[in-house]
Parts: structure tokens; sequence; C-alpha cells
């Protein structure tokens, strides 16, 4: 008598996607010099990575890039604005 349960190809799949995809990951993290199990942990959300403060002067460089792109955008919205007022009074004209 065989036996009872067989191991089909998609549970062959799954067996290899979930357990021995893994486990070649961490292998090849580690043999790149990298932690792979942190790598892991990290993508998960259950790492405790700890983020860089940025220092005064970078945080204020930052901010400034910040505030001249946004200026700039401003400045093109507000062009853009007057563009189509232009264009609805044009419409409006030639349609009276």
């Amino acid at each position: 008598m065989g036996s009872k349960y067989k191991m089909t190809g998609c549970a062959k799949f799954f067996f290899v996607l979930i357990i021995l995809a893994p486990l070649a990951y961490v292998g090849a993290s580690y043999y790149n010099g990298q932690d792979g199990i942190q790598n892991i942990k990290n993508l998960l959300g259950m790492g405790s990575e700890q983020t860089r403060e940025p220092s005064g002067d970078e945080a204020t460089t930052d901010l400034q890039e910040q505030i001249e792109k946004l200026q700039k955008d401003v400045k093109y919205f507000e062009g853009e604005a007057e563009r189509l007022k232009e264009e609805l009074e044009a419409c409006q004209q030639a349609r009276n």
C-alpha cells in the first residue's frame, strides 16, 4: 500500500518559496558581508533600526532646499493660473 499523501508540484513550489528562498537570501547576504537576518527584520518592520538624526546644518540645508522648491512651484502655478484666466476671458469674449 502506497503512502496516503503525496506532495504535488504546487506544494513543492510553496515549500521552496517559503522555506528555501529566505534561507538562500540570508546565506547570500552573509556571503556579501551584510546581516541578512537584520535586513529581513528591517524589511518587515520588526528591526530596531536606529535612525540617524540629521545635524542642525543638514536639517537647515534640507529645509532651505524644500522652501526653494516650493517657491518655484508657487511661481509656476501662479503663472499657470494667470494663463488660464486669460484663456477663459478669451473664450468668453469669443462666445459673446
